[in-house]
């Protein structure tokens, strides 16, 4: 019994190897798809911004509205097969007050953060964007390492570890 019970444990272990390594695997493909779509939607932005002529906020408009329409259409049929009913989301939406009013701030938050973006690279030019939204890494790294140190909870935010820490300062 005792052996049957370490095999069927060595399988399991295997199982949960093997899916997290199919996890990590579709999670870097997708990032990186990521990566070449985000690098697309810049140079179209610059594209129309400057020869189309079109204003950074009404760019950003239109980004908008297209993206609903296209978004929920694909998200409807797809987001059961995802583990995630509509029908649920939309239940929780209407139930809870904080949960309708995280959800707005965060529209807000996109809206704000797409508005600087796209006039950022009107300023200067997608390739500009680019080189400086690397930093945001390196602040996203500096607010945690104030989080950890500042909040007394060793369960947020990063310590200072050497010699990592020393790598992620210089890039």
């Amino acid at each position: 019994v005792a052996e049957g019970a370490g095999v069927d444990n060595d399988a399991a272990i295997s199982t949960t190897s093997s899916t997290q390594t199919t996890d990590r695997l579709v999670g870097d493909f997708l990032i990186v798809g990521q990566c070449i779509m985000s690098v697309l939607q810049d140079l179209a932005e610059e594209l129309f911004m400057h020869e189309a002529e079109l204003s950074p906020t009404l760019l950003l408009g239109w980004e908008g509205i297209f993206g609903l329409a296209l978004g929920l259409p694909l998200y409807l049929p797809l987001a059961p097969s995802l583990g995630e009913n509509p029908n649920d989301v939309w239940e929780l939406l209407k139930s809870s007050t904080w949960v309708l009013a995280y959800v707005s701030g965060l529209v807000l938050l996109f809206t704000a953060t797409g508005v600087f973006n796209i006039v950022a690279t009107a300023v200067t030019s997608s390739m500009t964007r680019n080189v400086w939204k690397n930093q945001r890494s390196l602040v996203v790294w500096m607010l945690g390492l104030c989080l950890y140190y500042s909040s007394g909870n060793e369960s947020l935010g990063e310590r200072w570890a050497v010699p990592a820490s020393f790598v992620t300062l210089l890039g």
